[in-house]
């Protein structure tokens, strides 16, 4: 229609191609987007008023120029310069205080290292020694040895994933500067750092020769300092005419013994901010880090009435561990509530429940020390000394002392084929009963989240969020004759470590039971998130929490009742069943995202192909052989784009 609406199953929607101008900064071909009424009057009047706001949006893109500028550019090389230039000053200090150091051998190690990230400025990620490059090397001093080795250098960067450079370094120095990380950024920031790394090896005298730059007049400029009479700080007082020629009145900077607990929260928040800067602290994360502040400054106030950080010692430091340990409810921070109690309220509420569920996990509590630990450091480098002397890794909660396979309980390969024989698998009541069984003459099968993801996880060996969390574009069928998923953060979910990134082939039996079928139908309706039944616009909680809250009723129907036996103990048998298939474990840890334990099998190695890591997932045994492969047939809610029926709006949307 001319006013580009259209209705489908009596209510209206807007449909848009994506103009020219915003095709960098939108992902899709067209914008949806449901107008939520039958009235074909009123469908005309919103479609033209987001027709402006479209145009509008597309005429502001068209003058943003996504590009960095001049000065973004400079300001990159001085970050990687600076970075690169100390870490190379650490590493001459600690070669020049080995009994070993060689003066000359180390000087040729970095001319080796600089003619290589020369070669890289010069020619690109792809560079290689060409007969030109030889002669110049030869000039500069370098032997056929040496040039041999600039060769080896190369080589091992690129073994190593060094060359190109990795994508979130390059992120992390385009975000710095504010700009967006278009594909033309991203080439200059590779160019910039491999500039960047050039500059700072060329220092080599400054190194190994004693040649700075900044000695100069140093002596001098430290003695004049000495002798120059204390800067005075200047208050702007009501009724101080800074004209007159009066002296100004000198103002005494505050101690930093005489700071409050309110200002450890002011030092947590610089933390959390810098992390975040950095790239290290996602969202989540930094949530993490903010409530345990908060805690601890709520229980120094109100439970040791500590009210400046120069009182802060050991002892009371060691109360709130032990108040972490035994006296708060195991799951403190789920509830949103938690922020507002005071100790007492937390003391009480913990009492109230049975003593199993009394005190955080070692590993939580670890966790938390780690947050504490960082906040500690940073006020202490600003003088805080009482925190300087407090030491946090003898709160630390010791490690276990199970074998590691001991810990979880393990899943019997009859209980997984159990799970599959209950009804979401092979015939539900109804789309929102779909635990309970249905007419034998109906085989009613709803493909959804509950139905695919147990699936996924028997066969691929992928966390519960991993899979929860994917994007549709992470399911790879058009890229070779074996179809894949791309495990790798994405807008939704972070994943564990950076080995969890990987690929890993489907099993044929997912695809017999219509996975790629279903991948084509989500696709096909606009969707970003491959399992929207998970979705909630009104939680922030994680969608495999959503996941394991309608699996669990499944797994207790199928008589998978003891404790840690959930959807995590279906990916350790995806492990033990490849074990029992003569499957190695380098080859495991492949498929399962685990790291190396050795420098052989972590850093000198590179990934499986897709068709070596396809042999191994067919060796699964089939536990699914039972179930009939049935016609696409998506949840209601979801083939009309509607929101989640279990979606819970905020209180305050609820009180107007």
């Amino acid at each position: 229609m001319a006013v580009h609406i259209f209705r489908r199953s009596a209510v209206y929607y807007w449909r848009r191609r994506v103009p020219r101008a915003l095709a960098n900064l939108v992902e899709r071909p067209h914008l949806f987007l449901s107008l939520k009424t039958t009235s074909r009057t009123v469908a005309r009047r919103l479609a033209s008023q987001l027709d402006l706001i479209l145009e509008d949006a597309a005429m502001l893109a068209d003058s943003f120029d996504p590009h960095l500028s001049k000065s973004q550019i400079e300001t990159m090389l001085r970050g990687v310069v600076d970075r690169q230039l100390v870490k190379l000053d650490r590493l001459a200090y600690a070669a020049k205080s080995s009994s070993d150091f060689d003066l000359e051998r180390d000087r040729m190690g970095d001319k080796q290292a600089f003619w290589t990230f020369a070669l890289l400025d010069a020619q690109g990620a792809a560079a290689v020694v060409r007969d030109e490059d030889r002669v110049r090397m030869a000039a500069g001093g370098l032997s056929e040895a040496d040039i041999e080795a600039v060769k080896r250098h190369l080589t091992m960067l690129r073994r190593n994933n060094m060359v190109p450079t990795n994508p979130h370094i390059l992120d992390h120095m385009i975000g710095a500067v504010g700009a967006l990380p278009t594909a033309m950024n991203l080439g200059v920031a590779q160019g910039t750092y491999f500039r960047g790394m050039k500059l700072a090896l060329a220092e080599i005298d400054r190194r190994y020769g004693g040649r700075r730059i900044e000695d100069v007049g140093f002596v001098d400029r430290m003695l004049m300092a000495v002798n120059d009479p204390p800067q005075q700080v200047v208050s702007p007082e009501a009724g101080i005419d800074l004209r007159r020629n009066d002296p100004p009145k000198a103002v005494d900077r505050p101690a930093a013994a005489s700071l409050s607990m309110t200002d450890f929260s002011t030092f947590a928040e610089n933390v959390i901010q810098q992390n975040a800067k950095d790239g290290h602290w996602d969202e989540k994360t930094q949530r993490q880090a903010r409530s345990i502040s908060n805690l601890f400054v709520k229980f120094m106030l109100q439970d040791q009435l500590v009210q400046g950080l120069d009182e802060l010692d050991q002892q009371r430091v060691g109360k709130f561990v032990d108040f972490m340990r035994s006296e708060v409810y195991k799951h403190y921070g789920k509830s949103p509530k938690d922020e507002h109690r005071t100790i007492a309220e937390l003391r009480a509420d913990a009492s109230a429940r049975d003593a199993k569920s009394r005190g955080i996990g070692g590993d939580t509590l670890n966790r938390h020390l780690t947050f504490l630990g960082q906040i500690f450091r940073h006020a202490a480098a600003r003088g805080v000394i009482s925190l300087e002397k407090i030491d946090l890794v003898k709160l630390r909660s010791k490690g276990k002392k199970k074998r590691a396979r001991d810990e979880r309980a393990k899943l019997p390969i009859e209980k997984a084929e159990a799970i599959f024989r209950t009804p979401p698998f092979n015939n539900c009541a109804a789309w929102d009963r779909l635990a309970e069984s249905g007419p034998d003459t109906l085989r009613r099968i709803f493909h959804c989240a509950l139905y695919f993801v147990p699936i996924l996880i028997y066969y691929t060996g992928c966390r519960r969020e991993e899979l929860c969390g994917l994007m549709v574009d992470d399911v790879v069928l058009d890229n070779g004759p074996i179809p894949y998923i791309h495990i790798a953060k994405n807008k939704r979910r972070r994943i564990k470590n950076p080995q969890s990134q990987r690929n890993i082939p489907l099993n044929p039996e997912v695809l017999r039971l219509k996975f790629a079928e279903y991948v084509r139908a989500i696709k096909s309706l606009g969707y970003e998130l491959l399992f929207p039944d998970l979705y909630s616009p009104s939680s922030r909680s994680p969608l495999g929490d959503r996941f394991y809250k309608e699996f669990k009723p499944i797994l207790t129907s199928a008589g998978v009742t003891e404790e840690g036996l959930g959807s995590h103990a279906v990916r350790h048998l995806f492990g033990a069943q490849l074990k029992k298939k003569s499957v190695v474990e380098e080859d495991r840890a492949d498929l399962l995202g685990h790291g190396g334990k050795s420098e052989t099998s972590e850093r000198y190695c590179e990934p499986h192909e897709i068709a070596a890591l396809y042999e191994f997932v067919q060796k699964l045994p089939v536990v699914t052989a039972h179930l009939e492969p049935h016609e696409v047939q998506l949840l209601p809610w979801v083939a009309e784009k509607k929101v989640a029926p279990f979606s819970q709006p905020s209180r305050s949307k609820q009180r107007t």
